[in-house]
């Protein structure tokens, strides 16, 4: 049996396709040009970069002038609630979060607020 050094073979392997990554619509959109948007988007590359992860952001969606993300704590205080939703305000510096135990339970709490209707300040 004769073995060559892997060098010496020619390979006639085929390049591998690349795959188009599919098209999902967007979660949500900011405008950066406006001050507490902007401030809102660097935040959350802050809060997920590699440098100084705080969370690990799972998904997001938006409403009126707030970022309701799905987080998972990268050191949670509570290991018993390393998941929270937390509201990132789109007009102030502001962030306020609740913990929860699963992925799923922040999930829904999202699913809920985002499907009942905001109630304006000025109503009885």
């Amino acid at each position: 049996m004769c073995f060559r050094p892997n060098s010496a073979t020619a390979s006639r392997r085929r390049s591998p396709r690349r795959r188009q990554a599919p098209t999902v619509a967007p979660l949500g959109m900011l405008d950066l040009s406006k001050p507490g948007e902007r401030q809102a988007h660097d935040f959350l590359l802050r809060a997920t970069s590699k440098q100084e992860r705080m969370w690990e952001l799972l998904t997001l969606r938006r409403q009126g002038d707030v970022l309701r993300c799905v987080v998972r704590w990268v050191h949670p205080d509570n290991r018993a609630k390393p998941f929270s939703l937390a509201e990132v305000s789109l007009t102030g510096i502001a962030v306020h979060w609740r913990d929860y135990v699963s992925s799923a339970a922040a999930r829904a709490e999202m699913c809920r607020l985002s499907a009942t209707p905001e109630t304006s300040q000025g109503a009885a």
